[in-house]
Parts: C-alpha cells; structure tokens; sequence
C-alpha cells in the first residue's frame, strides 16, 4: 500500500506541475496574444472606419453623377428640340425662299439698268432746270 500511495503522490505531483506548466503557457499566451488581437482589431476598426468614410464619398460622388447625367440628358433634349425646331422652320420657309429666288432670277436686270439710265437722263436736264432758280 505504501507504493500505491507513493505511485499516488507521484501521480499527483505529476499532476499539479503538468497543471502549473498548463497554467504558466495559458497565462503567457494571454500576455503576448491580448496585445497583438487588441492591435489588430484596433487596425481592422481603423480600415473599417476609413472604408466607411470613403464608401460614403462613392455614394456622394454616385449622387454627383447621377444629377450629372440627368442635367446632360435634359441638355440633350433641349438640343434635340432646338435642331427640331431649326429642321422645321427650314422646311416651312424652304418654299418661300424658293419661291423669292424664283422671283429673284425672273428679274431682267438688262432692262432694270436701261430703265435707270432713262431715268437719269430725264433727271439730269430737270436738276439743271431746278439749278437756275436757285
């Protein structure tokens, strides 16, 4: 009995310093791990917060873009409009200018100049009339 008792106490001894040595690494994890976790989430905290902050510039930046686009689209049909516009009153007045070009060829300018040179030679005998009553 006496060497069961004293296999018993070894085992026991055994025991508490395997225990003790469990005890030391756990307590010395604690102490080198804690820091490093606490730093790392302090430095997942801080890209979180700065992927927030440029998450929120995308999002202001995606607004920007989008009044952009709608101020563009709205330009665009005020340009469609206008060229609309432009081709339509082209097409109204189209006959109209055809028609004066028409005119405008039919003139006989040989005898519009005659004519003007009658008239100055019928104007100029007047004006020297006109002059000696001055």
């Amino acid at each position: 009995m006496d060497r069961e008792n004293a296999k018993l106490a070894r085992y026991m001894r055994l025991n508490v310093w395997l225990t003790a040595a469990v005890l030391a690494a756990l307590c010395l994890a604690l102490v080198l791990v804690v820091p490093r976790v606490t730093a790392a989430v302090d430095r997942l905290t801080g890209t979180l917060s700065r992927l927030d902050a440029v998450l929120s510039e995308v999002n202001d930046l995606s607004d920007k873009a989008d009044d952009t686009l709608a101020a563009a689209t709205q330009a665009l049909e005020s340009a469609t409009e206008a060229a609309d516009n432009a081709n339509r009153l082209v097409e109204d007045n189209s006959d109209a200018v055809a028609e004066a070009m028409e005119k405008f060829n039919s003139v006989d300018f040989e005898a519009l100049n005659r004519a003007i040179n009658d008239l100055a030679d019928i104007v100029e005998p007047l004006a020297k009339v006109a002059n000696l009553f001055n």
